[in-house]
């Protein structure tokens, strides 16, 4: 009867305080974007527009803001015309056919000694003046369509696009402001996400890069996404005790957000609440210690 009374005291009293090692250990983390970036313009200028608002969804490649840029259009429009030189070249190419087909046969007439030497010299000069020219006027083309490539390269530098595909965070300046040394707008990169942990030095060595952990965010509530670990710090904060560990979260419907609160599980026995039970123990009487060292 003692024993059994025993028994169940210690049921009572001493289980609630014991609890049995996990096969997996969750820590609180954040779901951040990958990377934040400050857009800005490679040339000083004025904004004449802003083609997104914030939160708007972005491509890479996509045209976000526009400069003023009525003497780079007015370039191109010269360049065009300048590099239009196909009538010309076309022209020049007649000429030196007919030069050459003058210098056969004056050729001819000069063998046969039909003609005389000051004629036979003017053909031949007629007909290298000819090539030159024509030669010259494909080298003019080729400088135009250069200097064309340049006024387009230089109008392209008064439009700024998007270097990622993520989402407007924030907008700095407005159509009318000058661009010089000042960033239009920041954005984010959402997919991948990235999760931060901060853990416990006593797990340190039991994390591995590409270890699969399962992310339980605060939005959407009540679900799991997996992750897979992309940086685990080689240094411990001594002051904390802890280390930071980065994963990778794939994000390609958007579901995640930013800034959101999570928790992450990893594939680790949990010791964490391994020292708890002497700790109860302290808290027994003195009659339950005695027996449990038995």
């Amino acid at each position: 009867m003692t024993i059994r009374l025993l028994s169940s005291l210690c049921f009572a009293l001493i289980c609630p305080f014991v609890q049995a090692q996990k096969n997996y250990t969750e820590l609180d983390c954040m779901v951040k974007p990958e990377m934040y970036i400050n857009l800005a313009s490679p040339v000083d200028g004025v904004l004449s527009d802003v083609l997104v608002k914030k939160s708007d969804a972005v491509i890479k490649g996509q045209a976000l803001a526009r400069l003023n840029s009525e003497v780079e259009e007015a370039n191109i429009r010269v360049a065009e015309q300048e590099a239009r030189l196909d009538n010309v070249i076309k022209g020049k190419q007649l000429q030196f056919q007919y030069a050459q087909r003058r210098l056969q046969r004056i050729g001819d007439l000069f063998k046969a000694k039909a003609s005389s030497n000051q004629n036979y010299d003017d053909a031949v000069i007629e007909a290298d003046l000819a090539k030159n020219e024509l030669r010259q006027a494909k080298l003019d083309r080729e400088r135009n369509e250069l200097r064309l490539k340049l006024a387009q390269a230089q109008l392209e530098q008064k439009i700024i696009r998007s270097p990622i595909d993520g989402i407007v965070v924030e907008r700095y300046l407005m159509p009318g402001e000058s661009v010089e040394n000042r960033p239009i707008l920041q954005l984010a990169k959402i997919d991948p996400l990235q999760v931060e942990v901060l853990a416990p030095a006593k797990i340190f060595g039991q994390i591995t890069p590409e270890m699969e952990v399962t992310i339980r965010p605060d939005f959407p509530a009540d679900s799991e996404f997996p992750a897979k670990v992309q940086v685990i710090d080689r240094i411990i904060d001594a002051a904390s005790g802890t280390f930071t560990i980065l994963l990778e979260l794939p994000n390609p419907d958007a579901k995640l957000v930013g800034g959101t609160r999570c928790t992450a599980r990893f594939p680790i026995t949990s010791t964490l609440n391994a020292n708890r039970s002497s700790a109860a123990d302290d808290d027994l009487p003195p009659e339950l210690r005695a027996l449990l060292k038995q």
